[in-house]
């Protein structure tokens, strides 16, 4: 059976690659697949969603694989979908074979394309809330499974709730943000104010506006982080300055403006030139956060990925983590990246920290969605600290992503 793996991104396709061969080691360690099984399985490549359908350079809407020369695989995974634009999931559709095996995963409540269309989000539809099936369907679920499925019947002759899954038992966080990012997804404002005000050891809220009034705290926090990786890199320990890196990460919904990330990192910067002797405003140190803006698939980089420049036996290198391990890239090679001590919401997606820090624009700006926040705040496994304004809050909880592609009404009636 040749199966495909495939996610929007290069960044997505790379961790997909990298969590198939992780548990596909483990499965063999566990003796619950044979060796061989589970070594074919880990080296089946994950592409981008471009790269496997065969993308022609010289035209962005044309594929070597479409309706005329679909793709040979049994099954096709793709990981992320709710970045999946709508086109590029017309594209796909048209390439995959009529007995093909499509599974989409991903979670509806994230940040959709930045292009047309919210595909997955109308995919799940209302399964999203509760399921629905065929009593046929359901019953072979629940014989596979091993459990009882809760899920209204739906009797129509193709319904394609019957290949919906929807998983709720969550693995990245527990307590406070659990409870934070379910009431985001129901979409009621006065629960999440509600939670925010609880103050749990791992959810904070500063219900301030940043552009108004200054949030020394959160810049003394991220500072604090920053000086413990300059640390480790000065002294060449690049895992430990890695570590400290994912341990805080301040998220901004703006590039520019009072609420961005450009205003954030010379905020940080200044501060840092203040507190830890010799630090460097600019060019290559060590300790310097980095930020990968354009995928390099020679060094198996990929937009999103981030590093930290550490100090070997004197000589400055660039260090990344790669299935469990860190790699060295030398400064010169990398030719479009950015010092990381902020990132925008957006650019977060597909990434954990141990604590984020989303700082929220004012009730006004018109990208303050519903999943803008629930995708900044499910970024976080030990901690997320929100600031910015109730009136923010409340925006962005009652301003779900409204597009209109006619998809749902399509599939779901």
């Amino acid at each position: 059976m040749r199966a495909a793996l495939a996610a929007p991104t290069g960044k997505a396709a790379a961790r997909l690659q990298e969590a198939v061969q992780e548990q596909a080691a483990r499965l063999a360690a566990d003796g619950a697949v044979e060796p061989a099984v589970a070594d074919a399985v880990a080296a089946t490549e994950a592409a981008t969603l471009h790269r496997l359908l065969g993308w022609n350079p010289g035209n962005r809407s044309r594929f070597r694989h479409d309706r005329s020369n679909q793709l040979p695989h049994q099954v096709v995974v793709v990981d992320e979908t709710s970045m999946v634009s709508l086109s590029m999931m017309a594209r796909l559709l048209e390439a995959v074979r009529p007995s093909a095996r499509l599974v989409l995963v991903g979670d509806p409540q994230q940040l959709a394309s930045v292009e047309a269309g919210a595909v997955l989000g109308d995919v799940v539809g209302p399964a999203a809330e509760r399921l629905r099936m065929r009593p046929a369907a359901r019953t072979e679920l629940e014989a596979v499974s091993g459990q009882v499925v809760d899920a209204d019947e739906d009797d129509r002759p193709v319904c394609i709730g019957d290949g919906i899954i929807v998983l709720r038992h969550n693995h990245r966080f527990a307590g406070g943000i659990r409870d934070l990012a379910a009431a985001i997804q129901t979409g009621r404002a006065d629960d999440v104010v509600d939670v925010l005000g609880r103050e749990t050891h791992d959810v904070h809220w500063l219900p301030v506006d940043v552009a108004e009034e200054p949030v020394p705290a959160v810049r003394d926090l991220v500072v604090d982080q920053a000086a413990e990786v300059i640390e480790a890199a000065t002294l060449g320990r690049a895992g430990d300055a890695l570590a400290a890196m994912r341990g805080v990460q301040l998220l901004c919904a703006h590039r520019r403006g009072p609420y961005g990330v450009a205003t954030w990192r010379r905020e940080i910067e200044r501060r840092l030139a203040e507190t830890v002797p010799g630090f460097a405003w600019q060019g290559w140190f060590a300790g310097r956060p980095l930020l990968i803006t354009e995928n390099d698939r020679q060094l198996g980089l990929y937009n999103g990925d981030t590093g930290v420049v550490v100090d070997v036996a004197g000589d400055l290198r660039c260090a990344f983590e790669r299935r469990g391990e860190v790699v060295h890239v030398s400064p010169s090679r990398l030719a479009a990246v950015e010092t990381l001590y902020a990132m925008t919401i957006h650019k977060s997606q597909g990434s954990q920290f141990g604590e984020v820090i989303v700082v929220l624009p004012d009730e006004s700006s018109p990208i303050l969605t519903r999943e803008l926040l629930y995708t900044a705040v499910t970024r976080a496994e030990r901690g997320v600290t929100v600031v910015g304004t109730e009136a923010s809050v409340r925006a962005a909880v009652s301003r779900p992503v409204a597009r209109a592609s006619g998809l749902r009404d399509r599939l779901w009636g």
